[in-house]
């Protein structure tokens, strides 16, 4: 189980146990295929492969044979094409808000699809380090400031990305927000007790943010793989026909050359009685 739920996210790798043992043949788990993409104003990507069984010593298999389509409710057909081992794309694909898109996998005689509206473009208004005390220690958390009105509900999904890959992430609503959204990644606790030793940030080291406008049920899967690390549960199904990983329609928007610097980082309170 732990093999399987491991590769739902593209950009987020969750691992999960279960505390109830269960009555499963682990070695002998039927394949699931594993589908992450998304339709931005810039185009389409979408990686596919297949979970193997958990005494392989590969974690998944990319899937190079799959015939991938994006249809929008107005008409519109997009094919994406082969890039390399598991990733297709269409730098034709451009995804306009308020339309619904649907994208269909189809392996062999396999098909699932998904189903995601685009979502409406957005700014961000600001962006910084803090920290906080807790425990004794400080929490260092980067924040992003995403401009909202507040008045319908909208979903949002931010990754830190160190060294090329997910280092953390975050999916929110604007629920209880008016006027801006505090999108807080929250990095790790800067202290002689910081237990994963691996999430410290080394001073002067470069990261980037991305931060993504998505619609309610790519927010529901990306939530849900977060509940799920915790309790041991499934993500809500995102994809048809048993396959995991999710869709989106999603406007984005990206921060880049971040650079942690310690000595920098300043409590959150000083900083409020600033702003």
């Amino acid at each position: 189980m732990k093999k399987i739920l491991s590769l739902l996210a593209l950009v987020l790798t969750v691992l999960t146990s279960c505390e109830k043992e269960l009555d499963i043949d682990y070695h002998t788990v039927a394949p699931l295929y594993v589908i992450e993409a998304r339709l931005t104003t810039d185009g389409a990507v979408a990686k596919v492969t297949q979970t193997l069984n958990v005494t392989d010593t590969l974690w998944n298999k990319d899937i190079n044979d799959a015939e991938i389509t994006i249809t929008s409710d107005q008409g519109e057909l997009y094919t994406l094409s082969l890039d390399s081992a598991g990733w297709y794309s269409s730098s034709d694909a451009r995804g306009i808000p308020g339309n619904t898109y649907t994208i269909r996998v189809k392996i062999g005689d396999y098909i699932t699809e998904s189903t995601s509206v685009m979502q409406e473009p957005f700014n961000i208004t600001d962006s910084y380090f803090y920290k906080v005390k807790m425990m004794g220690e400080n929490l260092i958390t980067y924040r992003v400031d995403v401009e909202d009105e507040g008045t319908i509900r909208n979903f949002y999904y931010a990754i830190m990305y160190r060294k090329g890959k997910n280092y953390k992430n975050l999916a929110q609503p604007n629920k209880g927000y008016y006027g801006t959204v505090e999108l807080d990644l929250d990095c790790f606790y800067d202290g002689e007790h910081e237990d994963d030793k691996e999430d410290v940030l080394e001073d002067g080291e470069e990261l980037s943010i991305e931060v993504r406008k998505i619609d309610v049920t790519a927010y529901d899967y990306l939530y849900a793989i977060g509940v799920g690390e915790e309790t041991g549960s499934n993500p809500l199904p995102n994809f048809t026909n048993h396959a995991l990983g999710y869709f989106t329609a999603c406007s984005t928007q990206t921060i880049q050359n971040v650079k942690y610097k310690k000595d920098d980082i300043r409590y959150f309170d000083d900083i409020k009685k600033e702003k």
